[in-house]
């Protein structure tokens, strides 16, 4: 077992006992190489961007939730972010633990964040590119094989124009199969299609249909996707599939 492996080890024990404050100090000095001791002062003042709005009155991180949105943020401040070997499966055992649910295999690069993990639900082999960003507040869900590319934006809830603290939700849900190009934006309540496609730089305000292409602001249809039978995809992250697991084997 090399020093990568057996840091991993440690890390999924911690996780899997349940991420409490003196569990987190642990796990952080493992990715951080900083004293415990030091940290678990340091995470009993925590507050983060979550606790400061208003649904943190009707869905309050619980002591494990804001544990393990703490370890995925700082992840990507030490030199271990940028260590696939290191970083891929520890996101992965964070998502299995804080995600409402996440399937096998799924991937996220450096510098993915989101609000709310609890109300984020994942199939298997999603995979989430560098910088992508998820406000969850409203609930999203991600369908088999799902893929966000770099820095796509999924939004979950508006504000009133008078009143910044008033706000309306309304869940997202990425359909098996769909791909959300480069810096493309999905606004509150849309559902992207099995297999539907969204061009880089687009803003999606309405659902789109399965296996379509949208384009433009706001996103309108441009073509159908050229390939409908997705047993014809190879839609992982990686070459080789890597962190995520093969179609026969699921």
């Amino acid at each position: 077992m090399n020093l990568i492996e057996s840091k991993l080890e440690k890390l999924k024990t911690l996780i899997d006992d349940g991420l409490n404050c003196e569990r987190a100090a642990r796990a952080l000095e493992i990715v951080s190489c900083n004293k415990a001791e030091n940290m678990r002062e340091a995470l009993e003042t925590f507050v983060l961007w979550g606790d400061t709005m208003p649904l943190s009155d009707e869905a309050p991180y619980t002591e494990e939730q804001r544990n393990l949105h703490i370890l995925w943020e700082c992840l990507d401040r030490y030199p271990l972010g940028i260590n696939c070997a290191f970083a891929v499966p520890l996101r992965q055992m964070i998502a299995k633990k804080l995600f409402k649910r996440c399937g096998d295999g799924f991937v996220a690069n450096e510098s993915c964040r989101f609000n709310y993990g609890h109300m984020i639900e994942v199939g298997d082999n999603v995979s989430w590119n560098a910088g992508c960003y998820i406000d969850s507040k409203g609930g999203v869900k991600f369908g088999d094989f799902a893929m966000l590319t770099e820095y796509a934006k999924i939004f979950t809830h508006s504000h009133s124009e008078e009143d910044h603290m008033q706000r309306t939700y309304a869940a997202v849900e990425i359909g098996a199969y769909a791909k959300v190009y480069t810096a493309a934006t999905i606004l509150p309540g849309v559902h992207l299609g099995k297999g539907a496609i969204v061009a880089t730089g687009a803003i999606v305000t309405k659902d789109v249909p399965e296996f379509t292409l949208v384009g433009g602001i706001p996103a309108k249809p441009m073509r159908e996707r050229k390939c409908k039978d997705v047993t014809k995809f190879d839609q992982y992250m990686m070459k080789d599939g890597m962190f995520q697991v093969r179609k026969e084997e699921l």
